[in-house]
């Protein structure tokens, strides 16, 4: 099919972008095409299609990296390796949707939409045109052949039909977008004075009784939440799987079949500049011996970034590895020219032995083991339950402790609001303690991680006000700093009271010792004013005045001037602005679909390969 596509030009600007292209290939991905399709376990189903595991979790492994680049490489806790991986998931998920139902609607893609498409694609075009030596190139880089590719085009085309059809309606009336921008780019200017709570001197300290009497006026502010007293048997995998036997032979097995799991291949950081002659490359080499700076050499210094071996043409690959940190190599010819590269660090591969890992795999074997015991005890405790034991006698048959705690409110903090440790990060537990009744017989629920639990609601706090002795030093605090609040107020209505009759807002201010200060050509949605305040300055007409509360005391605005945008429309911004209120419904469009197909097709997620995936891989 792509035999009659042929390279034409050998432009140097774009064989550079090329190769940078194609060195980051595989760490960007290209819509998820260039991915082969792996084996072996799957992380969740969608419509009985398996979404693989492996594929899912070198999805993961890339969002990981360029997290720690954003992070520093600061270690990622559980939570949030756990909601990126449910993101990479809910993609993969949301393509597979759309595959499936691409498949059921009988979308054809017909073998000239594919050539077109591939022809199309800048990646594989040298001047504009398909270059088979380029797309060849590619192809081994990715370790994919033209039957493996096409049908990968084939089927991204399908789902971007099925796409195309749903938003063709997505557009935005040009005057839509023009009111909207007038509306945001109108623009005021005020003289402004803020009359701060700390400005209004030393008050008298509030009286009890005035103490007292916010107290009461105010009493819905001082609840203390309901709290209840339980009894909780809690049973996860780390309680059992710790006396699980796991037999070596099973470790052994899950290290030869796990092993690339742990294995992280060397990577180098590069840099690297492409030349269109040989004799340009060792001139400039000879310039880079001589003590010239590499980024001197060239303007067109391309950073690789840190790549493994792989992520490498060919070309490039043993002499790149083989330069230590700091050094460049000499000139080195490829399909684009002739580049010379710099390393600037050195990662070392890791290849842990099975020693050093054993520990590790037999805890997550163990984990993996401990659902079905769990099972099993859950069992043992209703069935004693069912027999007439209490939960007492049920955990003590099974050999397990039970957690009396006090007093937990619903967010599973005491009464001094400290999160308890038995309840942090449950909410199903909670849910479940606060739903039963008093002395209600308890039943084994599922924990959502693992594990099971049955909780006793064994005493009920209702919700009641505090006492006025425990909240007196809070409320006394609350009201002082009303008053100050008040009397900042009150110095703001007799500045406001003079300006409003004549006085000009800098004379009146300069005789009460307040500064003003202008605020010029501020919009809706940057102004440095509170929001009831510029909402009135832009109802105002220019000389009108207006007031409001801040955090730190009161405000006062008088408006200077008006900015509107009629007949100065920036017609590019008007332009982009209907593209993005076009894009937003065809987003919006796109996730209420998904959505109904998520309801049409049943979608299982793995809960227990997830956390495998996402959290025990990162310990």
């Amino acid at each position: 099919m792509l035999e009659g596509f042929r390279k034409n030009s050998n432009s140097i600007v774009v064989k550079t972008l090329l190769f940078l292209l194609i060195a980051s290939f595989a760490a960007w991905g290209i819509g998820d095409m260039l991915r082969p399709a792996t084996t072996g376990s799957s992380v969740a189903t969608v419509g009985g299609v398996e979404i693989s595991a492996q594929e899912v979790y070198r999805d993961f492994q890339r969002e990981m990296a360029r997290m720690r680049q954003l992070t520093g490489d600061q270690a990622v806790n559980d939570n949030l390796s756990m909601a990126i991986g449910g993101s990479v998931v809910d993609r993969a998920v949301n393509r597979t949707l759309l595959a499936v139902s691409a498949n059921d609607m009988d979308v054809a893609i017909s073998d000239e939409l594919v050539r077109k498409s591939i022809h199309e694609t800048e990646m594989f075009q040298d001047n504009g045109k398909f270059s088979r030596p380029r797309f060849e190139q590619v192809m081994f880089s990715n370790q994919l052949n033209e039957a493996q590719y096409i049908e990968l085009v084939r089927d991204d085309l399908s789902r971007e039909q099925i796409i195309s059809v749903l938003v063709s309606g997505a557009t935005m009336p040009e005057q839509v977008a023009k009111d909207l921008y007038k509306h945001r780019q109108e623009k005021r200017s005020a003289d402004v004075v803020l009359i701060k709570k700390t400005d209004v001197g030393e008050l008298p300290a509030p009286s009890d009784a005035d103490v007292r009497k916010y107290y009461d006026e105010n009493i819905k502010n001082f609840m203390a939440p309901e709290y209840r007293k339980l009894t909780l048997l809690h049973i996860t995998p780390g309680d059992v799987a710790e006396n699980i036997d796991v037999p070596l032979e099973n470790i052994e097995d899950a290290f030869a079949e796990r092993q690339g799991d742990f294995k992280k291949p060397a990577r180098r950081t590069v840099d690297q500049i492409v030349f269109s002659t040989e004799d340009e490359a060792k001139a400039a080499a000879a310039k880079l011996a001589a003590g010239k700076e590499f980024s001197a050499l060239s303007s067109d210094v391309l950073s690789l970034g840190d790549v493994t071996k792989e992520e490498l043409p060919e070309e490039l690959r043993e002499a790149t590895f083989a330069l230590s940190a700091g050094s460049a190599s000499a000139p080195i010819k490829s399909l684009l020219g002739w580049h010379i590269v710099r390393v600037s660090a050195v990662t070392q591969a890791v290849n842990p032995s099975f020693e050093e890992v054993r520990d590790q795999l037999r805890n997550a074997l163990a984990t993996e083991m401990a659902g079905e015991e769990l099972f099993g005890i859950s069992n043992d405790v209703e069935d004693a339950m069912g027999g007439g034991a209490t939960i007492e006698e049920a955990a003590k048959t099974a050999g397990f402790d039970l957690m009396v705690i006090e007093a937990a409110d619903k967010s599973g903090s005491n009464t001094e609001g400290t999160p308890i440790k038995a309840l942090f990060n449950q909410a199903t537990i909670l849910e479940e303690a606060f739903k039963l009744d008093m002395n209600a017989e308890p039943a084994m629920k599922d924990d959502g991680n693992g594990g099971y639990f049955m909780v006793r609601v064994d005493g009920v706090t209702q919700s009641k006000a505090r006492s006025f002795e425990t909240v007196k030093e809070v409320a006394k605090t609350i009201v002082a700093d009303n008053q100050k609040s008040n009397a900042a107020k009150t110095k703001a209505e007799e500045l406001l009271k003079k300006v409003k009759g004549g006085t000009s807002l800098m004379v009146a201010a300069k005789e009460a010792s307040f500064e003003v200060k202008s605020e010029a050509g501020f919009t809706r949605f940057n102004a440095p004013l509170p929001q009831d305040v510029v909402k009135a300055l832009f109802a105002a007409k220019v000389g009108e005045t207006a007031s409001g509360e801040t955090q730190e005391g009161h405000v006062i605005a008088v408006l200077r001037d008006i900015k509107s945008m009629e007949g100065t429309q920036d017609q590019n911004q008007i332009n982009e602005l209907r593209r993005s209120m076009a894009n937003g419904v065809s987003t919006d469009l796109q996730g209420q679909f998904v959505n109904a197909l998520r309801t049409r097709y049943q979608v299982k997620v793995d809960r227990g390969t997830m956390n495998r995936l996402f959290v025990q891989e990162q310990q």
